[in-house]
């Protein structure tokens, strides 16, 4: 009779450490990903094309080394430094096409050698890649929002400014469009730390407009965005293109008079909540805007409702919406608030892809780190809603499975990947959630036992 595997009793076994294993992996659960990425959606081809290759033979190719930084983000390695943790992997090398593993160095100067062209092309296969699952749609909502990436350092482009719980910090300010539904990115621009004004929110939203149209043709767009975007100089271009929007109001002396002079009416299924609309000629607007205004009673001064206080009023919190849409104004206010899931794509690249983390003290190089984030971002949208569509044909189980909790129980999975009579095997541990996992991500792979 054999020794089991597991002792119950006596001392701990005290194994000997080989670190001479070259078939083992930490991302056995990164394999299915980085297939959809190479063979559905090209994109070691799509960065080749990206790049203008300099004359001569190199050891590292460059759209390799953004291609592996872009994996290196989705499986959560955030840092250049902490890249280095990728050296000996047997899939990495394996699936990335890397004769070895760089050092940091090598990164930082390929994402710091990209040209202003390359990054137009970037920011346009970032659009491709956004509007990958919205062919055929008639309408869109796109919705505008900012961040802030505070440096600690002294990197280019680094300008002081308010970013967040009062704290004033040197910071990049990038700006993003995404669009509702499937919440991919479509556009991004990332800027220095100076406030935008009205003419650069005006050119964002018209590129942004333009990428669509040429991507999806002829389609209707409703604009979203809170009260960092409004102006009167965004309002009067928008109604000029015919655009439809609603946008988050600035509740500045002006308005608040007007609201505190106006009757308002009680939603039927929430008594808490009472609506008011205001004509725009009121504030000197086109006279085709019309004002929501949203107030919501307070309950506990220490813990109050969403909106603004105003002057004598404490009882109720303010809100204010503006758009051209002949709608009452608690649609008008649904509506806006269906913006809220924009967040999601800050929340996922700032917690699971390292947006908050600048690699060099170049702009360009942030630049590119960014791009390159977002355009994981919008790889891993699209393999999760690939991976549920081909689930529902099969009539198999979907799993429906956040990136965060993808990157630590599935991505960062150990393994060994063996040639076994001519053909490549990946054994991972004897686990059912695990298997689940890979029947649902890889069933053209998964072998049942």
């Amino acid at each position: 009779m054999g020794r089991r595997n597991t002792t119950a009793r006596g001392p701990l076994p005290a194994p000997a450490v080989r670190a001479d294993d070259p078939n083992l992996t930490r991302f056995a659960g990164l394999v299915p990903f980085i297939r959809y990425m190479s063979e559905e959606l090209e994109l070691p081809q799509q960065l080749k094309e990206v790049i203008d290759e300099p004359a001569g033979r190199r050891k590292y190719q460059v759209h390799l080394l953004l291609f592996a930084f872009l994996t290196g983000a989705a499986v959560g390695v955030w840092r250049l430094a902490h890249l280095e943790w990728l050296r000996g992997d047997a899939v990495i090398l394996k699936f990335l096409r890397l004769p070895s593993w760089p050092v940091r160095q090598v990164f930082g100067k390929a994402l710091a050698g990209l040209s202003d062209r390359m990054i137009g092309r970037l920011r346009n296969l970032l659009t491709a890649t956004g509007l990958w699952s919205l062919r055929g749609c008639e309408e869109v909502t796109v919705d505008f929002d900012s961040s802030v990436v505070v440096s600690f350092g002294e990197q280019e482009g680094a300008v002081f400014g308010y970013c967040g719980k009062g704290r004033n910090r040197r910071r990049h300010h990038p700006l993003v469009a995404s669009v509702a539904g499937p919440r991919t990115v479509v556009n991004t621009i990332y800027r220095d730390g100076t406030a935008i004004d009205q003419d650069e929110t005006i050119d964002f939203m018209r590129d942004t407009r333009r990428r669509l149209k040429d991507g999806l043709g002829t389609v209707r767009v409703l604009f979203r965005a809170d009260s960092g975007f409004w102006s009167r100089a965004v309002g009067d271009w928008l109604l000029k293109e015919t655009i439809p929007f609603v946008f988050a109001m600035p509740l500045h002396a002006g308005l608040k008079l007007i609201i505190l002079n106006t009757a308002f009416r009680a939603l039927e299924d929430d008594a808490d909540v009472e609506v008011a609309k205001i004509s725009g000629e009121l504030l000197n607007l086109d006279p085709r805007l019309r004002i929501a205004v949203v107030r919501r009673r307070v309950h506990d001064p220490k813990a109050p409702p969403q909106g603004k206080e105003i002057k004598n009023d404490p009882n109720w919190r303010y809100q204010a919406v503006i758009s051209p849409i002949e709608k009452a104004p608690e649609d008008l206010w649904r509506l806006y608030n269906g913006r809220g899931d924009c967040e999601r794509v800050f929340k996922i690249a700032k917690h699971a892809l390292g947006m908050s983390w600048l690699v060099g003290q170049k702009l360009t190089a942030n630049n590119a780190a960014f791009l390159l984030r977002m355009l994981a971002y919008n790889a891993d949208v699209l393999f999760q809603a690939e991976m549920e569509r081909q689930a529902q044909a099969a009539e198999a189980a979907v799993l429906r499975i956040g990136l965060l909790v993808r990157q630590r129980r599935f991505y960062n999975t150990p393994g060994r990947l063996l040639r076994a009579q001519n053909r490549w095997e990946l054994r991972v541990p004897n686990n059912p959630t695990l298997a689940r996992a890979f029947a649902f991500y890889a069933p053209d792979l998964f072998v049942p036992s």
